[in-house]
């Protein structure tokens, strides 16, 4: 288990109602006037900006009225996670309210891995392709471009990906371009898909129910590709939030009801572990193409069909990420403990998991980790890599880029791919590298666990739960608020802490001896019960977590639910 240091947000004493206590929240996050907490915690956010700002917008505008005009093939074309998905099935839908000649094409992981490729371009053209527009992708692909020309096709590029210094001879769509003055520039992909068509149905003066109607689209990929839960995707994620909760996208409803969500108010925290997926499971393992034409179709018996497919390919996804996990954990317990920089061949795991396996070990051991598996060519790996918040993976793996084939990322995740005679020489260097950062910085492998307030157990109440409802949707860039309890007196006896099948969850309940404070707190601990024991079961403990509404056969009572523990304060 490692340390984790525990810090409180601009530490106040005067936190006495519930009111305070989201000002202190929404304050610890940045947002302070009158004017932006009424915005942060209104149910109908106005912040969104005008799609004509974005550089480019009229001349791809008016090029694809034009094609639309003149009955010319429209190829629209995407990456197969959550994201590419959301936003070829969003300009399929919308597009196909001016024109029937559309098609799209989604790239297959294994065979053609992500974004443009050549021979998807080659393909597009035989089969009648005049425009491709890319959604999710396509800001670095300047060879494949100068070939769509070549061969007779116009091609737009729109994305949110960042660029490199050389950029593709074609209209592109995407806020980090130089000299775009669009305000927001983290819109993910399918954000970016909306405002083209947000500009189009201005300037056709077309409903604006077409594009009501695939706001629940843009929900899905904002939340299932991480972008910061902020600004302008806040706005489109409340509304598309709303408009899934009201859906009348039948495959959608049709895989909210077989994941068991029926019943349930979508909230991000269902599409981030849930519904997203579901999704993305059938470009992980099998074809994206799946999901696409769930999110299109309108008949019962093909929709059936592919919820079956995809809960299927879910399945099938956690079983293999599941053993290579274990796989991962086995050969990091047995060679690689002392490392810094954790870089693992986890054996032949398939490829469309080794992401997720990255960061599973990642959060188990907090060191920046690779997980490398075998490619379709022999002798060439490829591997999928999670950071940690201190340290800069992009930056880190740029320092051994003369040893890769090819490799890309950010700051917080990267892939590429290597030969295998080379992979040694890389975990070599880059724990090299990682003990210098250590050198420097004793801190930067420890875990931090920011905390916004401190709480007495009698000021957790269901007003207090109903407000902080108001602050949601969670996710990156708006996390969920950590609370503290200090010197909780636990009642219940030794053995009785414990439940679950095999013990493994944590049930604590005390009152607090810090404040004096008699409300008896009931504390849970999912998959906390190990933790308790590595401490030494104190019967005094400080807990950080987030209070939540438990209701059960008609009952309610308020819980604490514990993200970590320790047995003295910080």
């Amino acid at each position: 288990m490692f340390e984790t240091n525990w810090e409180i947000i601009n530490e106040d004493k005067d936190i006495d109602d519930t009111d305070s206590i989201i000002k202190k929240i929404l304050r610890n996050k940045g947002i302070t006037s009158d004017e932006e907490i009424e915005e942060f915690l209104s149910s109908k956010p106005k912040k969104t900006y005008d799609p004509y700002l974005l550089k480019n917008m009229r001349e791809v505008v008016e090029k694809i009225i034009k094609y639309i005009n003149e009955k010319k093939s429209i190829w629209i074309y995407g990456d197969y996670d959550v994201d590419g998905i959301s936003s070829i099935s969003l300009l399929m839908d919308f597009l196909s309210k001016f024109t029937n000649n559309l098609n799209y094409y989604i790239p297959l992981r294994e065979e053609e891995g992500y974004g443009l490729n050549c021979d998807a371009i080659e393909d597009i053209k035989k089969k009648g392709g005049e425009l491709i527009i890319t959604v999710d992708c396509g800001s670095t692909s300047v060879k494949e471009v100068n070939l769509a020309k070549e061969l007779g096709m116009e091609i737009i590029v729109t994305d949110h990906h960042n660029l490199s210094d050389e950029v593709p001879n074609c209209l592109i769509l995407n806020p980090k371009q130089e000299d775009c003055h669009y305000p927001f520039k983290l819109l993910c992909g399918c954000g970016i898909a909306f405002k083209l068509a947000q500009a189009i149905q201005k300037r056709l003066d077309a409903p604006k129910k077409y594009l009501s109607d695939v706001l629940d689209l843009v929900a899905l990929a904002t939340v299932a590709d991480v972008v910061p839960l902020i600004d302008e995707n806040r706005t489109l994620l409340k509304y598309g939030l709303k408009k899934i909760n009201n859906s009348k996208r039948l495959g959608l409803k049709a895989l909210i009801e077989a994941v068991g969500l029926r019943d349930k108010e979508i909230t991000a925290g269902h599409i981030g572990f849930v519904i997203g997926p579901h999704f993305n499971a059938s470009g992980r393992i099998d074809d994206a193409k799946a999901s696409v034409k769930l999110l299109l179709s309108n008949d019962a018996k093909i929709v059936e069909s592919l919820v079956k497919h995809l809960v299927k390919c879910n399945k099938e996804r956690k079983a293999i990420q599941e053993k290579g996990l274990e796989i991962c954990k086995e050969k990091v317990e047995k060679y690689y403990l002392e490392d810094l920089f954790l870089v693992v061949d986890s054996e032949g795991t398939h490829e469309g998991v080794i992401g997720i396996v990255a960061g599973r070990i990642r959060d188990l051991y907090y060191k920046p980790t690779l997980i490398v598996t075998q490619s379709q060519e022999e002798g060439i790996l490829k591997g999928s890599g999670r950071s940690i918040d201190d340290i800069d993976i992009y930056e880190e793996m740029k320092k051994c880029e003369d040893l890769f084939i090819k490799f890309g990322g950010h700051k917080n995740a990267c892939g590429f791919s290597i030969e295998k005679s080379k992979l040694d020489l890389l975990r070599k260097r880059l724990n090299e590298q990682a003990l210098m950062i250590k050198q420097k910085s004793k801190d930067a492998f420890i875990k931090k666990l920011r905390i916004d307030c401190e709480l007495k157990p009698s000021q957790i109440t269901e007003e207090l739960i109903e407000a902080l409802k108001k602050i949601e949707p969670y996710g990156m860039g708006n996390e969920k608020p950590q609370f503290i309890l200090r010197q909780i007196k636990v009642k219940n006896e030794k053995d009785s802490v414990f439940m679950g099948k095999n013990g493994e969850h944590l049930k604590l309940r005390g009152v607090s001896k810090f404040y004096d404070d008699l409300t008896e707190i009931t504390a849970i601990g999912f998959g906390m019960a190990k933790n308790y024991k590595d401490i030494g079961y104190p019967q005094n403990v400080d807990v950080v977590g987030f209070p939540k509404l438990n209701e059960w056969n008609g009952y309610k009572n308020v819980q604490f639910m514990i993200y970590d523990l320790k047995e003295k304060g910080i």
